[in-house]
Protein backbone atom coordinates (compact mmCIF):
# COMPACT_ATOMS: atom_id res chain seq x y z
CA UNK A 1 0.00 0.00 0.00
CA UNK A 2 2.99 2.29 0.57
CA UNK A 3 3.71 2.55 -3.12
CA UNK A 4 0.15 3.63 -3.81
CA UNK A 5 0.45 6.37 -1.24
CA UNK A 6 3.73 7.56 -2.70
CA UNK A 7 2.28 7.65 -6.20
CA UNK A 8 -0.61 9.78 -5.05
CA UNK A 9 1.39 12.00 -2.72
CA UNK A 10 3.41 14.10 -5.15
CA UNK A 11 0.19 15.59 -6.52
CA UNK A 12 2.18 18.59 -7.70
CA UNK A 13 3.70 16.60 -10.55
CA UNK A 14 0.54 15.69 -12.47
CA UNK A 15 -1.08 19.06 -11.85
CA UNK A 16 1.01 21.15 -14.28
CA UNK A 17 0.26 18.60 -16.99
CA UNK A 18 -3.48 18.59 -16.39
CA UNK A 19 -4.27 22.21 -17.37
CA UNK A 20 -2.63 21.64 -20.73
CA UNK A 21 -5.04 18.90 -21.70
CA UNK A 22 -8.21 21.01 -21.97
CA UNK A 23 -6.45 23.24 -24.51
CA UNK A 24 -6.21 20.42 -27.03
CA UNK A 25 -9.89 20.27 -27.96
CA UNK A 26 -9.71 23.92 -28.99
CA UNK A 27 -7.27 23.22 -31.81
CA UNK A 28 -9.69 21.38 -34.10
CA UNK A 29 -12.09 24.33 -33.88
CA UNK A 30 -9.38 26.81 -34.79
CA UNK A 31 -7.57 24.52 -37.17
CA UNK A 32 -8.19 26.27 -40.50
CA UNK A 33 -6.88 29.70 -39.40
CA UNK A 34 -4.19 28.18 -37.15
CA UNK A 35 -2.74 25.84 -39.76
CA UNK A 36 -3.72 26.96 -43.26
CA UNK A 37 -2.68 24.77 -46.17
CA UNK A 38 -0.84 27.77 -47.68
CA UNK A 39 0.33 31.17 -46.52
CA UNK A 40 2.21 33.82 -48.43
CA UNK A 41 2.13 37.42 -49.58
CA UNK A 42 -0.15 38.61 -52.39
CA UNK A 43 0.18 42.21 -53.57
CA UNK A 44 -3.10 43.75 -54.67
CA UNK A 45 -3.56 46.83 -56.84
CA UNK A 46 -6.48 48.62 -58.43
CA UNK A 47 -5.60 49.35 -62.03
CA UNK A 48 -1.95 49.01 -61.03
CA UNK A 49 -2.33 51.81 -58.44
CA UNK A 50 -2.60 51.57 -54.64
CA UNK A 51 -0.25 48.58 -54.56
CA UNK A 52 -0.57 46.89 -51.18
CA UNK A 53 1.02 43.64 -50.00
CA UNK A 54 -1.32 41.41 -47.99
CA UNK A 55 -0.42 38.37 -45.94
CA UNK A 56 -2.67 35.70 -47.38
CA UNK A 57 -3.75 32.39 -45.89
CA UNK A 58 -5.78 29.69 -47.63
CA UNK A 59 -8.64 29.03 -45.21
CA UNK A 60 -10.66 26.80 -47.49
CA UNK A 61 -10.07 25.22 -50.87
CA UNK A 62 -7.18 24.15 -53.06
CA UNK A 63 -3.53 25.16 -53.07
CA UNK A 64 -3.66 24.69 -56.86
CA UNK A 65 -6.06 27.67 -57.02
CA UNK A 66 -3.56 29.78 -55.09
CA UNK A 67 -0.88 28.75 -57.56
CA UNK A 68 -3.03 30.20 -60.35
CA UNK A 69 -3.08 33.53 -58.47
CA UNK A 70 0.69 33.45 -57.98
CA UNK A 71 1.39 32.55 -61.62
CA UNK A 72 -0.92 35.31 -62.83
CA UNK A 73 0.73 37.85 -60.51
CA UNK A 74 4.21 36.70 -61.52
CA UNK A 75 3.37 37.61 -65.12
CA UNK A 76 2.16 41.05 -64.01
CA UNK A 77 4.99 42.59 -61.94
CA UNK A 78 4.00 40.33 -59.00
CA UNK A 79 0.66 42.09 -58.67
CA UNK A 80 -2.91 40.78 -58.62
CA UNK A 81 -4.50 43.73 -60.37
CA UNK A 82 -8.17 44.50 -59.73
CA UNK A 83 -9.70 45.79 -62.96
CA UNK A 84 -13.42 45.13 -62.43
CA UNK A 85 -16.11 45.15 -59.80
CA UNK A 86 -19.09 42.84 -59.33
CA UNK A 87 -21.96 42.90 -56.80
CA UNK A 88 -21.44 40.88 -53.61
CA UNK A 89 -24.37 38.58 -54.43
CA UNK A 90 -22.67 37.62 -57.72
CA UNK A 91 -19.63 36.51 -55.72
CA UNK A 92 -21.89 34.78 -53.21
CA UNK A 93 -23.10 32.44 -55.95
CA UNK A 94 -19.52 31.30 -56.53
CA UNK A 95 -18.66 30.53 -52.90
CA UNK A 96 -19.43 26.81 -53.07
CA UNK A 97 -17.03 26.19 -55.96
CA UNK A 98 -14.27 28.53 -54.81
CA UNK A 99 -11.15 28.61 -52.68
CA UNK A 100 -11.08 31.23 -49.94
CA UNK A 101 -8.18 33.35 -48.69
CA UNK A 102 -7.93 35.70 -45.76
CA UNK A 103 -5.91 38.82 -46.61
CA UNK A 104 -4.49 40.84 -43.74
CA UNK A 105 -2.11 43.81 -43.85
CA UNK A 106 1.40 42.45 -44.28
CA UNK A 107 2.82 44.93 -41.75
CA UNK A 108 1.48 47.81 -39.68
CA UNK A 109 2.58 50.04 -42.59
CA UNK A 110 -0.22 48.59 -44.73
CA UNK A 111 -2.96 49.08 -42.13
CA UNK A 112 -4.24 52.38 -43.57
CA UNK A 113 -4.17 51.00 -47.11
CA UNK A 114 -6.03 47.88 -45.97
CA UNK A 115 -8.70 50.05 -44.36
CA UNK A 116 -8.99 52.10 -47.55
CA UNK A 117 -9.53 48.94 -49.61
CA UNK A 118 -12.12 47.68 -47.17
CA UNK A 119 -14.04 50.98 -47.11
CA UNK A 120 -13.79 51.28 -50.88
CA UNK A 121 -15.47 47.92 -51.52
CA UNK A 122 -18.04 48.52 -48.79
CA UNK A 123 -18.95 51.94 -50.17
CA UNK A 124 -19.29 50.54 -53.68
CA UNK A 125 -21.14 47.45 -52.42
CA UNK A 126 -18.94 45.58 -54.85
CA UNK A 127 -16.15 43.03 -54.79
CA UNK A 128 -13.03 43.78 -56.78
CA UNK A 129 -12.10 41.32 -59.51
CA UNK A 130 -8.62 40.43 -60.71
CA UNK A 131 -8.59 38.21 -63.80
CA UNK A 132 -6.29 35.23 -63.36
CA UNK A 133 -6.66 33.13 -66.50
CA UNK A 134 -9.31 32.03 -68.98
CA UNK A 135 -11.45 30.45 -66.29
CA UNK A 136 -10.55 31.79 -62.83
CA UNK A 137 -10.69 35.19 -61.16
CA UNK A 138 -9.74 36.51 -57.72
CA UNK A 139 -12.62 38.32 -56.01
CA UNK A 140 -11.60 40.66 -53.20
CA UNK A 141 -14.14 41.92 -50.69
CA UNK A 142 -14.45 43.19 -47.15
CA UNK A 143 -15.23 40.70 -44.41
CA UNK A 144 -18.24 40.97 -42.11
CA UNK A 145 -21.58 39.32 -41.54
CA UNK A 146 -23.24 42.73 -41.72
CA UNK A 147 -23.11 42.41 -45.53
CA UNK A 148 -26.27 40.37 -46.21
CA UNK A 149 -25.04 38.81 -49.48
CA UNK A 150 -21.94 37.49 -47.68
CA UNK A 151 -23.77 36.45 -44.51
CA UNK A 152 -26.05 34.27 -46.65
CA UNK A 153 -23.23 32.70 -48.69
CA UNK A 154 -19.66 33.03 -47.44
CA UNK A 155 -20.49 32.86 -43.73
CA UNK A 156 -22.67 29.78 -44.06
CA UNK A 157 -19.40 27.87 -44.63
CA UNK A 158 -18.61 27.95 -40.92
CA UNK A 159 -16.86 29.76 -38.08
CA UNK A 160 -13.42 29.46 -39.70
CA UNK A 161 -14.25 32.29 -42.14
CA UNK A 162 -12.95 35.49 -40.52
CA UNK A 163 -15.47 38.17 -39.56
CA UNK A 164 -13.09 41.04 -38.79
CA UNK A 165 -9.68 42.45 -39.56
CA UNK A 166 -9.08 41.19 -43.08
CA UNK A 167 -10.20 41.22 -46.67
CA UNK A 168 -11.59 38.01 -48.12
CA UNK A 169 -10.14 36.72 -51.35
CA UNK A 170 -12.23 34.23 -53.26
CA UNK A 171 -10.65 32.28 -56.14
CA UNK A 172 -13.48 31.12 -58.35
CA UNK A 173 -14.98 31.03 -61.83
CA UNK A 174 -14.54 34.34 -63.65
CA UNK A 175 -17.52 36.31 -64.87
CA UNK A 176 -18.15 36.28 -68.61
CA UNK A 177 -17.34 39.98 -68.85
CA UNK A 178 -14.04 39.58 -67.03
CA UNK A 179 -12.93 36.54 -69.00
CA UNK A 180 -13.93 37.83 -72.40
CA UNK A 181 -12.64 41.39 -72.17
CA UNK A 182 -10.40 42.01 -69.21
CA UNK A 183 -11.03 45.74 -69.11
CA UNK A 184 -14.61 46.46 -70.10
CA UNK A 185 -16.89 45.25 -67.36
CA UNK A 186 -16.64 47.96 -64.80
CA UNK A 187 -18.73 51.13 -64.55
CA UNK A 188 -15.96 53.56 -63.79
CA UNK A 189 -17.18 57.07 -64.40
CA UNK A 190 -17.73 58.02 -60.77
CA UNK A 191 -14.21 57.43 -59.55
CA UNK A 192 -12.18 60.61 -59.70
CA UNK A 193 -9.28 59.02 -57.84
CA UNK A 194 -8.67 56.44 -60.56
CA UNK A 195 -9.66 58.35 -63.65
CA UNK A 196 -6.29 58.38 -65.37
CA UNK A 197 -6.07 54.62 -65.17
CA UNK A 198 -9.68 53.96 -65.94
CA UNK A 199 -9.48 55.76 -69.23
CA UNK A 200 -7.50 52.74 -70.30
CA UNK A 201 -10.54 50.58 -69.70
CA UNK A 202 -12.67 52.39 -72.22
CA UNK A 203 -10.54 52.11 -75.36
CA UNK A 204 -10.97 48.33 -75.40
CA UNK A 205 -14.71 48.92 -75.78
CA UNK A 206 -14.03 51.16 -78.74
CA UNK A 207 -11.38 48.84 -80.09
CA UNK A 208 -14.07 46.26 -80.58
CA UNK A 209 -16.00 48.60 -82.89
CA UNK A 210 -13.21 49.25 -85.40
CA UNK A 211 -12.36 45.58 -85.40
CA UNK A 212 -15.49 44.74 -87.43
CA UNK A 213 -14.11 47.24 -89.97
CA UNK A 214 -16.09 50.32 -89.04
CA UNK A 215 -13.39 53.00 -88.96
CA UNK A 216 -10.14 51.16 -89.49
CA UNK A 217 -10.28 50.40 -93.22
CA UNK A 218 -10.78 54.03 -94.21
CA UNK A 219 -7.40 55.36 -93.16
CA UNK A 220 -5.76 52.13 -94.22
CA UNK A 221 -7.23 52.32 -97.70
CA UNK A 222 -6.16 55.93 -97.95
CA UNK A 223 -2.62 55.00 -97.02
CA UNK A 224 -2.73 52.05 -99.39
CA UNK A 225 -3.81 54.19 -102.33
CA UNK A 226 -1.16 56.79 -101.74
CA UNK A 227 1.75 54.43 -101.25
CA UNK A 228 1.44 50.99 -102.80
CA UNK A 229 -0.97 51.64 -105.61
CA UNK A 230 0.61 54.89 -106.71
CA UNK A 231 3.98 53.15 -106.80
CA UNK A 232 2.38 50.49 -108.97
CA UNK A 233 1.05 53.19 -111.27
CA UNK A 234 4.44 54.83 -111.62
CA UNK A 235 6.12 51.53 -112.35
CA UNK A 236 3.62 50.71 -115.09
CA UNK A 237 4.62 52.53 -118.34
CA UNK A 238 1.34 51.71 -120.12
CA UNK A 239 -0.70 53.33 -117.38
CA UNK A 240 1.59 56.36 -117.28
CA UNK A 241 1.18 56.79 -121.04
CA UNK A 242 -2.57 56.43 -120.74
CA UNK A 243 -2.67 58.95 -117.92
CA UNK A 244 -0.50 61.48 -119.72
CA UNK A 245 -2.62 61.14 -122.87
CA UNK A 246 -5.76 61.68 -120.83
CA UNK A 247 -4.23 64.73 -119.16
CA UNK A 248 -3.04 66.05 -122.53
CA UNK A 249 -6.44 65.33 -124.03
CA UNK A 250 -8.12 67.11 -121.16
CA UNK A 251 -5.88 70.15 -121.55
CA UNK A 252 -6.42 70.56 -125.31
CA UNK A 253 -10.13 69.78 -125.08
Amino acid sequence: GGNMALAGAPGALPTPLVPRAPILPQFPVGAPPAAPAWTGVITLARNMAKKTPFRAALIQGKVSDVEVVLRSAAANASIADITHRVPFDEVGKKVASSSILSLVPNTIMEQASFEEYSKYFRNKSRAGVARLDESLALYVMPCGEDIPALKDSLYTLGPHIPRVGCLIGLIGPGTAAVNAAPQTARPVKQEAEEKPKEKEEKPPEKKEEPAPEADAPEPQEGDGMSSKELMDLFSNPDLIQLLSKEVAGGDTG
